[in-house]
């Protein structure tokens, strides 16, 4: 997939490097890695931007960028244009133009107004999300290990895998609760109550994304 050096910034299409030999001509593509909830079955995020695990590997963490954006407006590579690189920093035509968070109008998220610090709580520890993402954890071990049957999957969730990440998303949860002032909250255009939510941290040391990485599957585009 397309990795870290290409910056922060998503392309709009894939891009194709040919070469050719004499008369034949080859196509390399790189494809790109997109994480996907797995309950809405949308976007969420792609390995064009930074992302480092955290939290036990439960969590990764992605460093985002605010700007002003149109709906209609592409967010280009880094360096590829640098009035669109971010979106503009300010200037003619801001009346036009919506201050978002990169990632935000990149993958049409909206803010998820309906959860407080209360409903956070509930959400964390609904028994059906539990139910739920116990399953998500045994899909993600069978998608890591081709050779894994549904049966073995479970049984190292039911014998340990579900407690580790349970105590990492704790520690994690502390970590939002503790910066909860400095929080907003985001899932996709379904705004499905299943579906997973982003959390948005901006503090002294910048603007982050934080996204529990068994809610998401990844497909290569």
């Amino acid at each position: 997939g397309i990795n870290a050096e290409y910056g922060t910034q998503i392309l709009p299409f894939t891009p194709c490097v040919f070469f050719a030999t004499q008369s034949y001509y080859f196509n390399f593509t790189f494809k790109m890695l997109v994480y996907i909830d797995r309950a809405t079955g949308e976007d969420h995020f792609s390995d064009a931007y930074t992302a480092e695990e955290a939290f036990g590997g439960a969590v990764l963490k992605v460093p985002v960028s605010w700007g002003y954006y149109t709906d209609n407006e592409d967010v280009v590579l880094a360096g590829e244009n640098p009035s669109a690189e971010g979106g503009d920093e300010g200037g003619a035509g801001d009346e036009t133009k919506e201050r978002k968070l990169n990632l935000v109008h990149q993958f049409k998220l909206v803010e998820c107004n309906y959860m407080n610090k209360k409903g956070f709580k509930e959400w964390l520890t609904d028994e059906d999300n539990l139910t739920r993402w116990k399953k998500y954890l045994a899909e993600s071990l069978m998608e890591k290990d081709y050779k894994l049957s549904e049966e073995e999957a479970a049984k190292q969730v039911e014998e340990g895998k579900m407690k580790e990440w349970k105590k990492s998303v704790t520690e994690f949860a502390k970590f939002i609760l503790g910066n909860w002032k400095s929080v907003g909250i985001f899932h996709d255009v379904q705004e499905d109550i299943e579906g997973a939510k982003i959390f948005y941290v901006g503090d002294e040391n910048g603007d982050t994304f934080y996204y529990i990485k068994d809610l998401y599957r990844t497909d290569k585009f």
